[in-house]
């Protein structure tokens, strides 16, 4: 997207239920979830002012960095993620990311005043989520992080 003025980002992820009915919803509730029959099994919202444009990239390598209990820092680059860099003015910016193998949808609409990230994660692939906005499939953790 190209640059614009300064705008606000939400960034929706939602944990999708696989246990949840459509059809279900259709004849009991006039086709919306209910308490014992939910869509999402959870559902997180970041919201990140002054961001400038994004950039998304799919099947990328993220680098997570940070510092083991011994002190020491580390940095492990994680493959096939897809990656949207939130630009701010200058060269800062913040990461989402997530393994390629955990996105079941992935939308990004931009209006007059936002952006809104929706990102749904499949429900059958065990992942961590190390910080805010990373979501890493445990099968793509490097088994230098699994070990450390």
């Amino acid at each position: 997207m190209q640059p614009t003025s300064s705008k606000i980002c939400v960034v929706k992820c939602s944990l999708l239920n696989g246990l949840f009915s459509q059809a279900l919803a259709d004849s009991m509730q006039n086709g919306e979830e209910s308490e014992d029959n939910t869509r999402f099994q959870w559902e997180d919202e970041l919201l990140v002012r002054g961001i400038q444009n994004i950039q998304v990239s799919d099947s990328n390598t993220y680098d997570l960095t940070g510092i083991h209990p011994s002190d020491e820092k580390f940095t492990y680059a994680i493959a096939h993620m897809r990656v949207v860099n939130l630009c701010h003015e200058g060269s800062q910016h913040a990461t989402i990311a997530v393994s390629e193998r955990l996105v079941s949808s992935f939308s990004l609409e931009e209006t007059s005043e936002a952006y809104i990230l929706n990102i749904e994660l499949k429900d059958d692939e065990p992942f961590i989520n190390p910080i805010a906005g990373v979501y890493i499939a445990n099968r793509d953790i490097p088994s230098e992080l699994k070990n450390a």
